[in-house]
């Protein structure tokens, strides 16, 4: 039971913390942001279980749990010293509407002052930026929509989830075969496993600079990158079998390159899913409400992310046993070509990721040189 609240609320401190950092970082560093993220993640999975060990060792079991407490409580001051921005699309549309009201005052004045103001005329200016108004709607929530079956319905965050299953499957399909096969391989022990696993994480330390690399170029550069690197080593890891020379400094090399695809690909997926909830407002303003929905995505996001984790290993275990170690590493390369292919035609670049930057600066300053209708 303990378990299962805690994957809740982890589901629930990912999904929201990751719209937190979109809204107070925005579109600009949102990459480096997510990369230092990942990074204290990474130190998270990696710390955790060496400091609970010593403390069961030394301490006893409910000294486990007092790390985890003081962090708790860090954390809450943390969040209670957060200051949300005010910059939301309800501004926006405030800040137009304020606009358009000045457009027809003065209409109105410069006709009286002609001394033929018709009320024909002035109706007629009304309907005009009553016809502009339209694109941006008073009332947002009548013209919202389900915000998970709009997003289910983009090609580009189609492509964010099945990238984001791919990377996580491929990930936690090793944690169920690489131990027993180093063993029955090679006849390697658990020290060596460790040692294996410390080469595919270790390298999401590189994380903040994928999440600069994505700042700078978009999304699809270093998610392309990432799959073709892996599509590369994935392939290779089939030709270590038991008489290869050196087979342990191999695939320690090997794995630390396969767990640098992953650092370049999976912060540049989450940058992404914030990139497409930017286009689809723009394309269709009011879909998603007066909130957005950073949320919904992230939560999709994480929700296909723990799926991966939930699938991979069983598929990875089942192909090894029923297929062997070759096959099983020449499908995982298969599956990160075709998210390779996948990236390099859909998911958006560099002058996508610039316009959402601009698009929301203009409306910030719209709103901060506007004064407040009463």
């Amino acid at each position: 039971m303990a378990r299962i609240f805690e994957g809740f609320s982890t589901a629930v401190v990912c999904t929201l913390g990751y719209a937190l950092i979109n809204d107070v970082v925005g579109t600009e560093y949102l990459g480096k942001a997510m990369g230092y993220t990942s990074t204290a993640f990474s130190c998270g999975l990696l710390l955790g279980p060496v400091i609970g060990g010593v403390l069961y060792k030394y301490e006893g079991y409910f000294q486990v749990f007092i790390p985890a407490f003081v962090l708790l409580g860090v954390e809450a001051i943390l969040r209670l010293l957060i200051v949300e921005k005010k910059c939301t699309r309800t501004s926006w549309t405030r800040t137009q509407t304020r606009s358009e009201e000045r457009s027809v005052s003065g209409y109105k004045a410069h006709r009286e002052q002609d001394g033929s103001t018709k009320d024909s005329e002035l109706e007629s200016a009304q309907s005009g930026n009553a016809d502009t108004q339209a694109l941006i709607p008073k009332n947002e929530s009548s013209h919202s929509k389900n915000a998970f079956l709009v997003l289910l319905a983009s090609s580009r965050f189609l492509v964010v989830l099945a990238g984001a299953l791919t990377v996580n499957g491929i990930a936690c399909g090793f944690d169920s075969v690489l131990a027993p096969y180093i063993k029955d391989a090679f006849n390697l022990q658990s020290t060596h496993a460790a040692a294996l696993f410390l080469a595919l994480a270790l390298p999401m330390f590189l994380a903040p600079i994928s999440g600069a690399l994505t700042d700078r170029f978009g999304a699809k550069l270093p998610t392309a990158a990432g799959f073709a690197l892996g599509t590369l080593c994935l392939t290779l890891l089939g030709t270590i079998v038991p008489g290869t020379a050196q087979p342990f400094f191999k695939l320690i090399a090997l794995l630390s390159f396969i767990g640098v695809s992953f650092a370049l690909t999976l912060n540049p997926l989450k940058v992404e899913a914030c990139l497409v909830v930017d286009a689809i407002a723009r394309e269709r303003p009011g879909i998603f409400g007066v909130r957005g929905a950073y949320s919904q995505a992230f939560g999709l996001l994480n929700a296909i992310a723990s799926a991966g984790v939930l699938i991979g290993p069983i598929y990875a275990g089942s192909l090894r046993v029923w297929l062997g170690w070759k096959a099983m590493s020449l499908s995982m390369g298969m599956l990160s070509a075709g998210m390779l292919i996948l990236v390099a035609c859909i998911t958006g670049g560099h002058q996508e990721r610039w316009k959402a930057q601009k698009k929301r600066e203009t409306h910030c300053e719209e709103t901060s040189q506007e004064p407040e209708i009463p």
